[in-house]
């Protein structure tokens, strides 16, 4: 789910409709609704949500091959129930009647969950969320909005279905034909490896880690990521422009920097010259930068943050052969300041560019001649939290970030969780519709990161050290999600792995 998750908006911030209800909570109720509906319609059939798509989910039904009218007989059910308005019961239990009741309700998927972390005290917050006896484990107290939820959409699509519960996000990212969506194509290859290594969920990682297979899995989920890398460097080579100019893009904590510089070593093994640049280095001074009317605070995500004008004359002086004196930025608030040295580059020289908007056209606005080619990063997570409820992308990347914050910028969770929502109505509107315009995607997600991440949480995310409820709510919910998974010791992550940009130790250098 790729944006609008935190629930952290309020209605003075005037975003666009989409945005005024966390996405979060439009997901999940529509989520026990289907899960009601399914099953009144094909009993004893099991569906699986795979992954978050812009907008909603998508899922398949376990050995069976669901057609068009047995998912419109499932909608019918969800538009008479939303139209009904049924009443949704959200029970705090002790985890043995939270098993008792999946048990009776023959779902494998939870009880593995909450048998594979053998708690040694009761979790705090987990929920069932029920219709009648169609219940979900949930994280967090969903609230419906019924109005919102009307305009859902279950489309069939490949073997399974999108369950869709914001469709003008959907019809803004998606292509009109969904099947040549490389976003797509990025969580079907993730998925499609994760089951050829046996692991798609929480439950399985757990199992992993306690069978002490861990340090294998490792490897081989940093090998996969090194594969991708090698042959995304392969495609800019033979791509038949000849593009000497890269941009490397993708939403906040996506693992953009470590991306770039394993990228430049790729094609360096193939003997060519590479300069990194971070768009980082192109922000105005502070003064510049206004401060967001709700927040207070500078908005450092928007791209009218960014001296482009600077930006494209670097660039062309750079590809037309001149000596450049590179911008480096300080973090002083006073903007770009020259390098003592200058920088040359030779006809052989690929230039990378990373950050957040190096999809955007307004950054290519005088660059456009110049052939480039564009690959997308982010972290595309398919490890689910059960079967029926999938993490999203952007609390995967909000966790992330809440680590790397602390660890490396001396940011508290509560600053951090404060600036998240400029951060994803930035993506909303400036990263994410343009995800499809790139050559490539490339999955940052490593999957065993999140015990890593596990590992660190309770020395940095104390509920108690909140500035207000509503942060301290969200902390508590991050939390909850992480203590479903046996924490990692990250000694056995080698200095070149992505996840080193968010906890340290990496052999890479970050201006």
């Amino acid at each position: 789910m790729n944006f609008q998750d935190t629930g952290l908006y309020t209605t003075d911030s005037k975003p666009p409709e989409a945005l005024k209800q966390s996405f979060r909570n439009l997901m999940e109720p529509l989520l026990v609704l289907f899960n009601k509906a399914a099953g009144m319609v094909l009993k004893n059939k099991q569906f699986y949500i795979a992954y978050s798509i812009p907008g909603g989910v998508y899922g398949y039904f376990k050995n069976h091959s669901v057609s068009t009218g047995e998912l419109e007989a499932i909608a019918g059910r969800i538009r008479k129930m939303i139209g009904q308005r049924e009443n949704f019961r959200h029970e705090m239990l002790p985890l043995e009647k939270i098993l008792r009741y999946f048990e009776a309700n023959q779902r494998k998927d939870v009880i593995h969950l909450i048998k594979s972390k053998s708690f040694e005290t009761e979790p705090e917050g987990l929920r069932l969320a029920h219709l009648n006896g169609f219940g979900e484990l949930l994280l967090n107290h969903i609230q419906k909005n019924y109005r919102q939820l009307e305009s859902f959409r279950l489309i069939p699509f490949h073997k399974g279905f999108f369950l869709i519960a914001d469709p003008d996000f959907f019809d803004r990212v998606m292509p009109p034909k969904p099947e040549t969506s490389k976003y797509f194509h990025g969580f079907e290859e993730t998925e499609q490896t994760m089951m050829h290594l046996g692991i798609g969920s929480f439950a399985e990682l757990n199992d992993i880690i306690r069978q002490e297979r861990l340090p294998e899995f490792i490897k081989l989920s940093e090998a996969w990521q090194a594969r991708r890398i090698s042959l995304i460097a392969e495609n800019i080579l033979n791509h038949p422009g000849n593009p000497r100019l890269v941009f490397l893009a993708g939403p906040t904590s996506s693992g953009k920097t470590t991306s770039a510089n394993r990228l430049a070593i790729e094609l360096k093994v193939m003997k060519k010259e590479v300069l990194i640049l971070s768009l980082d280095n192109y922000y105005h001074p502070h003064s510049a930068i206004p401060d967001d009317p709700v927040t207070g605070i500078k908005n450092f995500e928007q791209i009218t943050a960014l001296n482009l004008e600077l930006f494209n004359k670097e660039i062309s002086e750079l590809l037309d052969g001149k000596e450049v004196y590179l911008s480096r930025y300080h973090f002083d608030g006073r903007g770009a300041r020259p390098d003592k040295n200058p920088t040359r580059i030779s006809p052989d020289t690929y230039i990378i560019v990373e950050g957040i908007h190096g999809l955007n056209p307004e950054l290519w606005d005088k660059t456009m001649e110049i052939p480039s080619y564009r690959l997308y990063v982010s972290a595309l997570s398919t490890l689910n939290i059960h079967d029926h409820l999938p993490l999203s992308t952007s609390d995967h990347r909000l966790i992330r970030r809440l680590v790397r914050d602390h660890l490396f910028r001396g940011y508290s969770f509560n600053e951090t969780i404060r600036r998240w929502p400029d951060v994803v109505q930035n993506e909303y509107h400036s990263i994410f519709p343009f995800q499809e315009s790139a050559h490539a995607i490339f999955n940052s997600a490593l999957i065993y990161e999140l015990a890593v991440f596990a590992h660190y949480a309770p020395a940095i995310a104390d509920p108690e050290k909140a500035e207000n409820e509503q942060i301290r709510e969200e902390i508590k919910r991050l939390n909850r999600i992480l203590s479903l998974l046996i924490p990692i010791n990250p000694l056995d992550i080698p200095p070149t792995s992505i996840l080193r940009e968010f906890i340290g130790g990496s052999s890479f250098q970050f201006s």
